[in-house]
Order: C-alpha cells, then structure tokens, then sequence
C-alpha cells in the first residue's frame, strides 16, 4: 500500500511559512521513551450502519422481520415487498395457535400463495442494494413451514425484475415444523443495486423466518465480515480493538437497548436483535461478541472490552443495586479467557473457539463520569470501586480503564482517591485544536494513571467528508502522543465506519456504499503512524527561520459584538440594528428573540468597534431548549471571531471559544447553569488579548486569548529496533512548501525513502467517485555526508525512512 498522510514521534515544533530550507537535527544518542507496544489502535462502534450493512457480511435486510420504521413502533415488512396478484404477505406473533421459530423470534412472515398467478416474488431489497458480483457465490439460507405444493426459486436480480444474475432451486419440502433450508447462488453478471427475490409458482399456506444470505466473508469465517472493509482495517496494522461502543454499549430509552452480550452468541435464529436507538436504527446483534472478538483476531489487535455499569441514556440501575451488571461483565469475562470446562468457556468451544480469546483490556463505562450530567452519569467513582474490586479479585492481571469527562474541559481529571490504571480521554476538536495541543502530554505528571485516547478526531472544519486539514491535525496530535508514549501508552480515531447512505455521524475514516470503499486522508494518517511506528523516541532539535503566529495579531481592529445560541431559544436586550448570519431572529420592542433550538444561529449589532479595547453590554434570558445563551464578540465574519458561552455543554459550563479560519478551539472554561426565564446582566470587556466577562455583576472569566499555532511545520524521529532505521517525520500544516535537511548524528545513512501524503489544497478530500485523490507515494531519496534533502510540499505529512 502507498501510504498517505500522518506523522510521528519526537520533540519540537516550530511554524515555517517562508521557502527557507528547515533544518532537523536527529541525534540516535538522545533518546526518548520506548514507544509503547500498544500504537495504535482501533475503536469500532455500530454506528452510520457499521454493522448490519457495514462490515457485517449479511446481505438481507430484516432477515428477521423485526424491523419497524421507528423505534418502539410496530415490527413490520420493510425492505421487503411482494410482486404479483396471488400472493399475500402478514406478520405473524407467537400465539396458542401459532408456533414462531423460537422464544428469541418475535415475528415470523407469513405467505398465502393461492395459485392463480405464476410466478409471484418476495422480494428483499438489501441494504441500499445487494452487490452482484460475476462469478460470486452467495449462501441461502432460511427458515420455513407450512403446507405449500410447488416450487421455490431464489434469484439475485436487477431492480426492475428485468434480468435475473443468479438463480438456484430451493428445497419444497414443506412440513408443519420448522425446518432450515439451504441453497447457493452464483452471479453472471455485475450489480451493485441488485435485489433478492424468492419465486413462487405453486399453492399454499408458508411461514418464513431468517431469511439470510451472505458472500463470501474475511478469512471464509461462518457468519462473517466483509472482505474489503475488513482489509482496510487490517492494512492499519491495530494493536487493540476497542468495542463495542461507544453510546452502543449504553443504549438508550431502556436496558433492553443497551449491548447485553449474552443476547448476541450462537446461531444468529436464536439472537434477538435490538433497537440501536442512539444512532436510529434496529441490529440484528449478527455482530455479536463472539464476532467482535474473532474480529479482533483475525486483525490481530488485543481485544479491549467496555463493560456497561448499569447506565443507559436517559436511566440507570441504583449504584448501590449493580451485582447484575457486573455479574454480566465476569460472565462476558469468562466467555472469552475461561477454560473449557467453565460454563461459559465450554459455550464459546461449542461456538467454534476452543481457544481463549484473551481479552486484556477491560473499559468499566463508557463516557459516564460527566459532571452534573444526569442520564448517562451518575455516582461513577461508586459503581468503577465496585466493578474493579470483582474484576481483579477474579482476573489480577486485567488493565483496567476509567472514565473521566469526555466533553466540556480540554484538562479532564480523576477526581478519586481509587486507584486506576488508564484513563480514557475523549476530544473531538477542530484542526487547529489538535495541532496547537502538540505539547499536551509533555508536562503531563509521570508516575499516576496513563492516559488511553480512546477517542479523538476533527469534528470542526472537516469540510464534507473529511479534508487534509482535518488530517493534518490529527496527525500532528499523533506525534505528540507518540512522543509521550510513556504516559499514553493507546489511542483510537472514533467513529471508523459510515455507509453513505445513512451518515448519523461525520466525519468518519472510512466510507463504503454495497459495492465500494475509500478511506479519508484521515484514514491514511491512521495507517501510515502505524505502519511507521518504531521502537524508540529520538529527540529532535528543528531549526526555523521564524514563526509566523507572532506576527498573526488575535483580537482584530475592527469587529462587532452580537448574540448566538445553541439548541436553544433565547431572547436578548438590543441596542442597536441587527445583522443575522444564520437562524431565525425576531426583533420587538429592543429585544431580539431566536425561536429555534438550531446549532449555531449567529446573530450581530451593525456597530463596527475600531478599536482591540472595548466594552459590550446586554441583558439575556434562556427561554428554552437544551443549553444557555451566547455573546459574540471580536466578530470579523462567520469563519473568525470568539464568544462567551454561558450554559453551554448541556447547560453545564461556561466558556470561552475562538473561531479563526472556521477552526474552534476553547480558551478558558469552568462549571456554570443558566436558569430559564431569569434575566442575566452581562458584560464583556476586550482589552487587547485580554478578555473580561461578567454575569450578574460577578466575574466569570479573566483570560487571555490564545495565538494559534497550529501552521507550521512539526518534526519528531523514531527508531526502528527491529530493522535499524530511523523514522523521521515532517508535517507540513502551512499554505507554503520548504524542503528539510535531515541532520543524523550518531548514525550512519546509507538509503533512504520518503512516503508522502500530500494535496494542493487543505480542504481536498477524498470520495467514493474519487477515492485515491489524496493517497501515499512512496519515493526514494540520496543521502548525502549523512544529511537526507527532502521536499516538504504544503498540507503534508512526510514520513522518512532512512537505513
């Protein structure tokens, strides 16, 4: 694979946006921190359809005629659908006369075939599609009984029913049980919008149910995944899996919709399925934890299992009433490590694992330790004290990860006197927000709990899909993992998957649709850090010519002052006239009012203040919705100016954020509620860099704003102790190329390569009609008095290999 787009390890950074040649001196005596064996890791989630219609290699959508259009309504035949005046189609309910399948099934499909018109079709359209394949073949298999007489034939066929692709005979022996039917079908043709059809020419009364068909899967594993998505992941070359969620293992509503792993092992007829209702839509839990499992082994990545501590969104068991949750979390546990003659290793042994699986890693929650945040928090330190003490007392060795405040704070902490040995941090940021956090782990205090970055990624000015600016960013955060991985020893880009046709979620680092698969420059900022990880950190000493963010001012000279709100409606005191950027304002009698609860509906008094020192008042209600209210100010246009968020983050925090070039990153913030219907006296004073504001008389905040310095270029250096090359990398987050002089000391250069990930423009992307439009090259390079030259375009990520 040519390899596109990251960085890594070492120690400096420094801005260029001159054509000056930069220097980077890598001495192989100064050496850093082992690089951990950890680096780097996936996180996978069932989320935008990354399981059933995903990388779960199921064809058949509703297989089980579970499905609803919503959740909590009424299962019904979507994505299926009958053709032909003799034949009818009803839902049939366990009841004393009817006999499902089994207790897990709650429907069954019954067909009323009365012979009059030949041939008729149940037809199942896929999930946005079945991808025929010349020469392909699918497995058939379904559940039936009744009293029919005639012919069943399955077809893979074009939309229309105009061309059959594939076509096999299936069994017609039809008795009053239930009996398993199975078949094979070969495609003669290409169509990734193909659909499946059984045909009927006969008479009769048959009831089906689990109606599957699958390709050809990873590793021809039973039950399996999708070969290319599968592969994308395993040329990542992850050292851990982190599964199943995420919000997933939570659930919502109820606990029946949390992840509850026992639901989800052994013949997929005898798995429920729930509703996914965080991210919209019913999983056949095909993907199960067997699955994950396997999964994770095949790629081979240690598994990393995050257990629920009885919380879902909107609920939670009693802290103090537990012992089931963490019952579930010993049995889970035991499914995986335990010998076979435990009761639940035996159960995984009869499901085609003998062996162990050997899950190391073991997350208690998952983003339940928010401050004041009712419906997925509450008393975390209690239930993590409960769930470690059975744990360890059962499996001493297990790596145990806690969470801390996933939102709200770029500084979360472990407020708790117990002991943990991971921490799980969680940053969805902006480009700017992850270079200028380079440093993050530097000053971080050796010797407590380290740090797991189980989830991180642009969320703010990714563009459409996913651009190199977004990629960038993360990769020069990377290299400050990667620099202290003493401290953070495991990291994991969220969210992985997203079908193109239902995105709940972006950006995400790989997009597919039935037939197709690209990954994002993300993507190969992911693969290429791990596939250029090396052993050891060596310092690096980068020479500049100078740095630009000194010269770039923060606050403006002229900018105005207005209002905003997020999920919310709020009403403000107006002192002069109103320019609206986005949402829906409504003016009378000196206020403005905003009467949705959109994100981010801006709007500015026309006043220009020409001045970098000034002072804005008003008064501001929360009229409704989910947060506070927001005052804009140093506002130049919809891409650069800052405001002061009071009750935002849930109603939870005050902050202070600034937007410069589109990128948002938080300045200053701390705990902070906002009463509905009460009206708040604010005032905001800007005084150079220094910004001042207060509520109600009492001072809020008194910070500086932050210089960016996220353009630039940013160097660190491994060393490869198994093959004996030194690994330098240079990313280039600036409008403006160079080239570099890569000084080695202490080392003899003999050969060299460079794999490069680079694109014209920060806001390119990639898509599925243009997948490899920003894609690693590799080329070699002449060492030369133990010096390697090397071009550093703009927006790249250069890794360099050097013998």
């Amino acid at each position: 694979m040519k390899l596109k787009t990251t960085l890594l390890a070492a120690a400096t950074w420094c801005a260029v946006t001159a054509t000056a040649q930069v220097i980077v001196t890598v001495d192989a005596s100064q050496r850093g921190p082992k690089v951990s064996p950890t680096h780097y890791g996936i996180f996978y989630e069932d989320i935008n359809h990354a399981a059933d219609g995903g990388i779960y290699a199921e064809l058949i959508r509703n297989r089980s005629f579970e499905d609803g259009r919503r959740f909590r309504a009424p299962a019904d035949m979507e994505f299926w659908r009958t053709e032909g005046e003799g034949i009818k189609a009803q839902l049939i309910e366990p009841s004393k006369k009817v006999k499902l399948l089994n207790a897990a099934q709650g429907h069954a499909l019954e067909l009323t075939l009365d012979g009059t018109a030949r041939p008729v079709c149940l037809v199942n359209e896929g999930f946005w599609g079945i991808n025929a394949v010349q020469g392909r073949e699918y497995k058939l298999s379904l559940w039936l009984k009744g009293q029919y007489k005639g012919n069943i034939t399955a077809q893979l066929r074009s939309k229309d029913g105009s061309t059959v692709y594939a076509t096999t005979q299936v069994q017609t022996i039809v008795s009053k049980d239930w009996n398993k039917v199975q078949a094979r079908l070969k495609a003669d043709a290409n169509d990734p919008q193909a659909e499946f059809a059984l045909v009927f020419d006969g008479k009769g009364t048959l009831d089906l149910d689990v109606v599957s068909l699958f390709p050809p899967t990873f590793r021809n594993r039973e039950n399996g995944l999708r070969p290319d998505l599968m592969q994308m992941l395993y040329n990542m070359h992850p050292k851990f899996m982190r599964f199943p969620g995420g919000c997933f293992v939570e659930g919502e509503g109820t606990p029946d919709n949390a992840f509850r792993w026992e639901r989800t092992i052994g013949p997929i007829e005898e798995r429920p399925g729930h509703w996914n209702v965080n991210w919209g839509y019913r999983t056949t839990d095909g993907l199960g934890f067997h699955e994950y499992l396997q999964m994770a082994e095949d790629l081979g990545a240690k598994p990393l299992y995050v257990v629920n501590v009885g919380i879902w969104h909107g609920g939670e068991t009693p802290y103090d009433k537990i012992q089931p949750w963490i019952d579930e979390a010993l049995a889970a546990l035991e499914y995986a490590n335990g010998d076979v003659t435990t009761k639940y290793g035996a159960m995984r042994a009869k499901n085609g694992h003998p062996a162990p699986f050997n899950i190391e890693y073991l997350e208690i929650g998952n983003e339940n330790n928010q401050p004041e945040q009712r419906g997925t928090s509450d008393h975390y330190y209690e239930r993590f004290v409960q769930f470690k003490k059975a744990i360890l007392a059962k499996y001493p060795n297990m790596h145990l990860i806690g969470d801390v405040a996933a939102w709200g704070t770029d500084d979360p902490t472990w407020d708790s006197d117990e002991s943990v040995e991971l921490l799980d941090e969680h940053y969805y940021r902006n480009p700017a927000w992850f270079a200028n956090n380079f440093h993050k782990y530097d000053t971080y205090k050796r010797g407590g709990s380290k740090i797991y970055v189980g989830e991180y990624a642009v969320t703010q000015g990714f563009g459409n899909l996913g651009n190199m600016n977004a990629a960038l960013g993360e990769a020069v955060y990377m290299q400050g993992m990667e620099n202290n991985s003493d401290v953070v020893p495991m990291n994991s880009y969220a969210p992985i998957f997203v079908n193109e046709n239902d995105a709940r979620w972006r950006p995400d680092m790989i997009r597919f649709s039935s037939s197709s698969v690209m990954g994002t420059p993300s993507y190969y900022v992911q693969a290429l850090m791990a596939q250029n990880i090396g052993t050891q950190v060596i310092k690096v000493v980068q020479d500049n010519p100078y740095d630009v963010t000194t010269l770039v001012p923060v606050t403006p000279k002229q900018s105005q002052c207005g209002f905003a709100t997020w999920e919310t409606q709020a009403t403000f005191k107006l002192q002069g006239d109103l320019k609206v950027v986005n949402g829906e304002w409504a003016i009378m009698d000196n206020e403005v009012k905003q009467k949705t609860r959109r994100q981010q509906c801006v709007a500015v008094e026309t006043k220009v203040y020409d001045s970098d020192h000034y002072t804005f008042t008003t008064r501001a209600r929360k009229d409704g919705g989910a947060e506070g209210f927001i005052i804009v100010f140093n506002y130049v246009d919809q891409d650069n100016y800052c405001w002061v968020n009071f009750g935002g983050w849930g109603n939870t925090q005050h902050g202070i954020e600034q937007v410069v070039g589109g990128s948002k990153t938080q300045t200053a913030g701390k705990r902070g509620h906002i009463e509905q219907g009460r009206w708040y006296d604010v005032k905001v004073e800007v005084a150079g860099d220094n910004v001042k504001a207060w509520l109600d008389n009492e001072l809020v905040f008194d910070t500086q704003l932050k210089r960016s310095t996220a353009e630039g270029i940013f160097s660190s250096a491994t060393l490869d102790e198994t093959t004996g090359e030194m690994i330098v990398k240079i990313t280039n987050t600036s409008s403006v190329g160079t080239t570099a002089r890569i000084d080695l000391k202490n080392f003899n250069a003999s050969q060299a390569r460079v794999i490069r990930l680079a694109s014209a423009k920060g806001t390119d992307e990639n898509t599925l009609q243009a997948p490899t439009h920003i894609y690693p090259v590799e080329t070699s390079l002449s060492p030369q008095d133990n010096s390697v030259l090397v071009e550093v375009p703009a927006y790249s990520l250069n890794i360099v290999r050097v013998r």
